[in-house]
């Protein structure tokens, strides 16, 4: 199935699948990935992922597919026991970019120029109509409503205030793109984990790995990485050389510190994309909120005029 699950027929029991004694290939925050056979995988999810996002997540990938966005197809939901899980197309011996960088650092630049260009060619992608995929703006404005009751009434206005700074742009955002969400499949790069897909401005996508390195920054967070924290950051530096084409150092300075604040605002917003997230782990995310974001608002404020000048 490489187009919609409008296809599929929702109302149809779901197939059961046992996974047991199957290969497990990795395992996130949101779902664990098992070899089905040869050519499929089954991403199992955990049971408070609400079905309603899993098949956003199925219709988005195809959606992706189908405009060209190099991904794996998917083709069934199923029920694993108490569980929902999707079959994807398996990605034959592919690894991820964290993995083959750590198994073999002296690839770290050609994959990074691989990574960001596809990146730039995703953020040059226009989506024709509105209606295929959603607003990533609009994705982080329902965010920022889950998490009002969390915040002031100043920090709420401040979360808006920067959000309605961004411009509007027709073009795709993956909206996770990070070295654990693409795979090395031989000379080409593969995306997976399209659940938060959409259009809008690239620095919604900058802001995500931004966000990423800031991690080691919040005490008590366990990051699930597939880089060293030293790594990551050389990483996300040689990504901005490639993506903006540029070797001066007080640029990739100046433009870190524009995708840091958007970075920032990204944690606190984090506990709405991980609905399924601990009481514990929401609140290391509003204390970080506090510290980087809302008690510098002069210095987030005189990154906002970068938007335009870093982006045409």
């Amino acid at each position: 199935m490489a187009g919609s699950t409008d296809l599929i027929d929702m109302s149809r029991p779901l197939r059961e699948l046992s996974l047991e004694g199957h290969e497990i290939l990795g395992k996130g925050r949101s779902a664990t990935v098992y070899r089905l056979d040869h050519d499929r995988i089954v991403k199992c999810y955990v049971p408070n992922v609400p079905l309603k996002k899993i098949q956003q997540e199925m219709d988005l990938a195809a959606k992706a597919y189908a405009a060209g966005i190099p991904t794996a197809q998917v083709f069934e939901l199923v029920r694993v026991g108490s569980q929902y899980g999707v079959i994807f197309e398996l990605i034959a011996d592919a690894q991820t970019v964290g993995h083959v960088i750590t198994a073999h650092p002296e690839r770290m630049e050609e994959l990074t120029d691989k990574f960001a260009s596809l990146w730039r060619e995703i953020h040059h992608t226009v989506v024709e109509s509105a209606d295929i995929f959603p607003s990533v703006k609009q994705t982080w404005t329902g965010w920022a409503d889950g998490m009002a009751p969390h915040y002031s009434e100043s920090e709420n206005a401040f979360i808006r205030e920067m959000i309605e700074a961004v411009g509007d742009r027709p073009t795709m955002d993956h909206c996770d793109y990070h070295e654990n969400n693409v795979m090395v499949d031989g000379e080409r790069l593969v995306l997976i984990d399209m659940v938060d897909i959409g259009y809008g401005h690239p620095i919604f996508d900058l802001a995500g790995l931004a966000f990423r390195v800031h991690c080691d920054t919040i005490a008590g967070r366990n990051a699930n990485r597939g880089l060293s924290p030293d790594n990551l950051r050389r990483f996300w530096d040689l990504v901005l050389r490639s993506y903006f084409k540029t070797s001066d150092t007080a640029e990739i300075d100046d433009i870190k510190e524009l995708c840091n604040a958007y970075g920032f605002l990204r944690s606190a917003l984090f506990p709405m994309k991980h609905v399924q997230i601990s009481e514990q782990l929401r609140d290391l995310h509003i204390a970080d909120a506090r510290a980087y974001l809302f008690d510098r608002q002069d210095w987030v404020r005189s990154q906002l005029p970068k938007l335009n000048r870093y982006f045409s």
